[in-house]
């Protein structure tokens, strides 16, 4: 089906379209935008009523409709595609706390791809956000939930190109390579280090060619090892607790890529640098338990750990160059912060320097 590309095509003709697919004989007779909140995609909160039936199968009367609207959206077409499949063709078959679901689909004949979801606002949950670092329990909690989702899908047959899971790309290949690529050209990457993120790291940081070379190196790392499904991009900006204290996950961008990646960049995201300092081994050492207990042959702990701080590199990158119309620059230079502190921590420095 065609799907509206600008807030204003969001109409109760449409969502009644969308919402068939799962719901047959649903219709929206009145629909209000309450709230446009933008960024990397936008989120539009709606208004509904319905003609009988909507409130017969469960469906609430505000919703969030979550695509595309904003200038750069044609040139984020493969993230929006990335994180709709997630919803459609990843969620119904893992143990994951997200918002529900009511539509996620793509249009074949543009660049659009559009999800409709549960309100998380009029649950009760509560979000996260990156400058209210979080507490030893909370980061322990969610590396419990990503133990549980990890272990569900660990070294599966179905990443083969038949697979379910086959269309599933890795962190270091297709769509996203050619993202990071973007901002490795020395003067864009010079941009995002003449900002308040890059006074906010160490000058050895700043080297391109060692942070070029230290992705690529990453990349080859991760050959080999045992690969799982990952959220793909856990920093707290993404995080909410449900009203009954349950970690949630939302914005995914789903990826194949061995554990470490994802704890790494949650638990350096999510901690204060010197609460991180304390805590990095325990909560490590309380993954490798959960997951082990999830029926998962787990590396030894030195083997997890050099693991762990290796994989910090890609976290530090993503906000090094994160765009402001993405995250707002006291965010980026928050995650910064605490990405290079890490760095530095474990003697990951510039070679040139």
């Amino acid at each position: 089906m065609r799907l509206p590309v600008t807030v204003d095509e969001i109409s109760a003709k449409w969502l009644t379209a969308a919402l068939r697919f799962r719901y047959p004989g649903v219709e929206v007779t009145s629909l209000k935008c309450e709230d446009v909140l933008s960024g990397t995609s936008t989120k539009v909160r709606v208004l509904l009523e319905y003609k009988g039936t909507g409130d017969d199968l469960g469906l609430p009367a505000r919703m969030i409709v979550k695509g595309g609207f904003e200038e750069h959206s044609p040139l984020m077409k493969d993230m929006y595609h990335n994180e709709m499949r997630f919803y459609r063709d990843v969620l119904p078959f893992i143990d994951m706390n997200t918002p529900r679901c009511f539509y996620a689909g793509t249009d074949p004949s543009g660049w659009q791809s559009i999800v409709v979801m549960e309100d998380l606002r009029a649950s009760g949950a509560t979000f996260c956000h990156a400058q209210r670092s979080a507490g030893y329990d909370d980061v322990a909690a969610r590396l419990v939930a990503m133990a549980r989702y990890h272990a569900q899908t660990w070294d599966s047959p179905e990443f083969a190109e038949s697979g379910r899971y086959g269309w599933v790309g890795e962190r270091f290949s297709g769509w996203s390579l050619d993202y990071m690529r973007r901002y490795l050209v020395p003067e864009v990457w010079r941009h995002y280090a003449e900002l308040p993120r890059g006074a906010a790291v160490s000058r050895l940081l700043h080297d391109r060619d060692w942070m070029e070379a230290a992705l690529t190196h990453l990349g080859e790392s991760h050959r080999g090892k045992p690969v799982c499904l990952i959220h793909g991009d856990t920093h707290l900006g993404n995080l909410y607790v449900t009203a009954d204290g349950k970690p949630g996950f939302f914005d995914a961008q789903v990826s194949r890529a061995p554990w470490s990646l994802e704890v790494s960049y949650h638990i350096c995201s999510a901690l204060d640098i010197a609460d991180r300092r304390k805590w990095e081994r325990p909560l490590l050492a309380h993954y490798l338990t959960h997951l082990a207990a999830n029926g998962v042959e787990t590396p030894a702990f030195e083997v997890a750990w050099q693991d762990y701080r290796r994989d910090l590199i890609y976290g530090y990158f993503i906000f090094a160059i994160n765009e402001t119309r993405f995250q707002t620059e006291a965010v980026n230079t928050a995650y910064a912060a605490r990405f290079g502190a890490a760095l530095l921590d474990h003697g990951t420095v510039s070679p040139a320097q």
